[in-house]
Parts: structure tokens; C-alpha cells; sequence
């Protein structure tokens, strides 16, 4: 659903992503150490007509390797030279529109984001990767939903990401296709449970350099819930979520999110 012509809407979300194994072979792998990601999305969006909405993102993410990962569960952000980055990995202009009149639940919303900073690999240095290194990222999503009854809703999501590289280690511009599925619950007026799933293949050979269908992937599935503060102004929303299957090379870790939206 699109904001009517002078709403407002603010959202922002966090999430916490910590790994200390890989798949390799179908199963989970040590790492010897603990990765932690942090990713804070702030979004703005503005009502110009009921079928058109424009607004900016802006996205800070941080890194931090942590050596014996049974010294710290979820990991500390101690921005140290040798072990931690961070960084705004992308800044930039959004538009979100209803193509069709006839089918008022599809939306699609396109972004596109620019990273502050050279380098974001850290290429050279001794600071832990941050991000592939890009000049832009292009991000379209296409949003479904399908109600159930009173109480239950089922919503779908695909967001093609395309990837301008930079000075990468992959070395060619090249495309993720993560699709996902929720199933949502109208507890009461101000509380939803949802259940999540999604599926992210990237379709990049990094061996070959060079485009290759489905040449690695991961599956995440989590639980949330969201709780009106305030009835139609201000939401919160916490999310949990494992990353339980992947293709070889890929982070078997999880996920702890919260979100804020404020809507006006």
C-alpha cells in the first residue's frame, strides 16, 4: 500500500548479523572466529499521489571480527584498526508507485543507493571486509499481499539487487535476486506475529568472473512481531531469523533486528 498525497512515513531498522560457522558440503563449518555485521536502514518516504510516493535511504553498516568467538555471544563494535569498519554503504533516491488500478495490493518500489567511501573490501589493509566494493546499488522491489479471512495475510516480496562494481573481487557487475514470503497474523488492532522465509541466490561465478544462474545462494527463516505504540502513527517491530541452509562458502549465522516506523 502507498501513503495517500501529503503522508509521511519514517522507518528505520536494525539488524544484527553474527556468524562463527559456514556451509561447506550441506553441513555447518567452524570458522575460527566470530563476524559481526551491523546494519542500521533509515527510510523516508513522501506521498506526491496516491500511485506515486518518492523519498531517500540512507545506509550505515559496521564490521567486527572477533577472534575467539566464545569470548563474546553477539559480539562488541570496538572500532580497533586491525578488526572493525564502518561506514554509510549507500545514499541515495527512492520512488514507489501501484502500476495497475486494477490490482491495488501490487506495488514496486526502486532505489538506488551510492556508498560514501572507497574501498568498502578494505582491499590492502588489515580492517575485516566491510562490503563488495561498488560504485552504485540498484534495488527493485515488488511487494504482494493476499489476505486470509480477518486475521491472516500472506505477502510476497521480490527485490532484484544489481551490483555496479568498483575495484572488487568480483570484478563485473552482477545481480541477486532474494525473493521472500510472509505470513502474518492479526492478533488484535495494534499486534501482528509473522513468520518469514527468504530465498537469495546470487547469480555470479567468482572462480570464472562471470554470470552464472544460481551459482550460490542461502535460506534464511525467522519469527517476528510488530505492536502499535501508537495506533496509526508509531509501530515497532522486533524480527529473529537463522540462516539454516546454503550453498558452499555461504554464513550460517543469524540475525536479531528491530525496527521503528512512524507514519504521519
Amino acid at each position: 500500500m502507498l501513503l495517500k498525497k501529503g503522508q509521511w512515513e519514517y522507518k528505520l531498522f536494525n539488524n544484527l548479523y553474527t556468524q562463527t560457522k559456514s556451509f561447506s558440503k550441506g553441513v555447518k563449518a567452524d570458522k575460527g572466529n566470530r563476524q559481526n555485521y551491523f546494519s542500521s536502514i533509515h527510510q523516508f518516504l513522501y506521498g506526491i499521489r496516491p500511485d506515486l510516493n518518492i523519498g531517500f535511504d540512507i545506509w550505515f553498516k559496521s564490521v567486527h571480527v572477533q577472534a575467539n568467538p566464545k569470548d563474546n555471544p553477539l559480539g562488541t563494535f570496538r572500532f580497533n584498526h586491525e578488526n572493525s569498519d564502518y561506514t554509510i554503504t549507500g545514499i541515495g533516491p527512492k520512488i514507489k508507485i501501484a502500476p495497475f488500478n486494477k490490482i491495488k495490493r501490487l506495488s514496486i518500489q526502486t532505489t538506488l543507493l551510492f556508498p560514501l567511501r572507497k574501498d568498502l573490501e578494505n582491499s590492502g589493509s588489515n580492517k575485516a571486509f566491510l562490503e563488495f566494493d561498488r560504485d552504485a546499488l540498484w534495488i527493485t522491489q515488488i511487494f504482494f499481499d493476499k489476505p486470509i479471512g480477518n486475521d491472516f495475510q500472506l505477502f510476497f516480496q521480490l527485490a532484484p539487487w544489481y551490483t555496479f562494481s568498483r575495484n572488487s573481487i568480483r570484478e563485473k557487475n552482477f545481480i541477486q535476486t532474494p525473493t521472500s514470503v510472509f505470513f502474518s497474523w492479526f492478533a488484535n488492532d495494534r499486534l501482528t506475529f509473522y513468520l518469514q522465509n527468504e530465498y537469495w541466490p546470487t547469480h555470479y561465478n567468482s572462480s570464472e568472473q562471470s554470470f552464472e544462474a544460481f551459482y550460490s545462494w542461502f535460506n534464511q527463516s525467522g519469527l517476528g512481531i510488530k505492536y502499535q505504540l501508537i495506533p496509526g502513527f508509531l509501530e515497532i517491530e522486533s524480527l529473529y531469523s537463522n540462516f539454516w541452509l546454503g550453498s558452499n562458502g555461504e554464513g550460517a549465522g543469524e540475525t536479531y533486528n528491530l525496527g521503528l516506523r512512524i507514519i504521519n
